[in-house]
């Protein structure tokens, strides 16, 4: 009968070293593929968000991965218009959401032009009021457009793709409500895409800063409060949200000395880095998901 053939000796050590040397080799190739995984971009097409320089007041666009788009508040006239035209094609007279802030007439000026000129789906509001000439003008001119109308406050949360607003002030809607003081009722909302985050603040003073603010945690960039006012822009504010990025709409030789030194000191303490439409123009925001790139005069007037 013939013999069965011996296995070949085997070197317990030497297995033990090929197997240590194949596991390093296992976690290098997992921990390559997580940590470049990080760097890919959410979407192949980025988030945009345009402060766009019209003058003394706020309107910002957003473009999200998915494409869709958001207008928030239009400046105090129709000069938004012509912005919208340079960031949109000819032919695109639709946009997906306008946001309106509060109805101060530096806010909701321009969202009127808007709505004379591009079809809207909806509007987000926080529903309160305002008895003056603009605030009853854009009231009008909302109640006729063919838009859904929904007013939200803190804890509502808006998702388009992977892209989240959620909602930190008013604490609750202001239907029927006609403050005196319509800056502390302003809608104030957190944008978070991967790992950029946006704080948009609105018109908001110091002493609602600090009932919002300690929701928030470290921000990449911060909306700075109307438009750089000493009211606003507390240590409150900045200590538990330690900005990288702070962005200041306002108009070129205002006559309310905004922004104000106090201010602007304050961001430098930080270690904010500064961009104000009435020295930089438009300014743009991209992020694929990552670390988000801010650069000036985007646009081309």
């Amino acid at each position: 009968m013939r013999a069965k053939p011996r296995h070949p000796y085997i070197n317990s050590d030497k297995i033990s070293i090929a197997l240590v040397i194949s596991l390093i080799f296992l976690f290098s190739i997992v921990q390559w593929t997580f940590l470049s995984a990080q760097s890919w971009p959410l979407s192949e097409q980025p988030l945009k968000i345009w402060m766009l320089d019209i003058g003394q007041g706020d309107a910002l666009f957003i473009e999200f991965p998915t494409g869709e788009q958001m207008l928030v508040d239009g400046g105090p006239d129709d000069s938004v218009l012509a912005k919208l035209g340079s960031v949109l094609p000819p032919w695109d007279r639709t946009l997906d959401v306008v946001l309106a802030t509060h109805p101060d007439a530096d806010h909701v000026s321009g969202i009127i032009s808007v709505l004379d000129r591009y079809d809207v789906s909806t509007i987000y509001e926080s529903g309160v009021g305002a008895h003056t000439p603009f605030g009853q003008a854009y009231e009008e001119r909302r109640d006729s457009e063919q838009a859904q109308v929904v007013e939200i406050s803190q804890g509502d949360v808006i998702t388009i793709g992977e892209v989240t607003l959620t909602v930190l002030w008013p604490e609750q809607t202001q239907e029927g409500q006609y403050p005196a003081k319509r800056n502390n009722v302003s809608i104030v909302f957190l944008l978070e895409y991967g790992e950029t985050s946006v704080l948009f603040t609105a018109d908001t003073e110091q002493e609602v800063e600090d009932e919002y603010a300690l929701q928030v945690g470290d921000i990449d960039v911060l909306k700075v409060s109307h438009h750089g006012s000493l009211t606003s822009t507390s240590w409150g504010l900045l200590k538990p949200t330690d900005p990288e990025v702070a962005l200041i709409s306002l108009g070129k030789d205002n006559s309310y000395g905004h922004p104000h030194p106090v201010i602007l000191d304050r961001l430098n303490q930080v270690g904010a880095k500064i961009f104000r439409t009435d020295l930089d123009g438009d300014i743009l925001l991209t992020s694929f998901g990552g670390e988000p790139t801010i650069e000036s005069h985007p646009l081309p007037f």
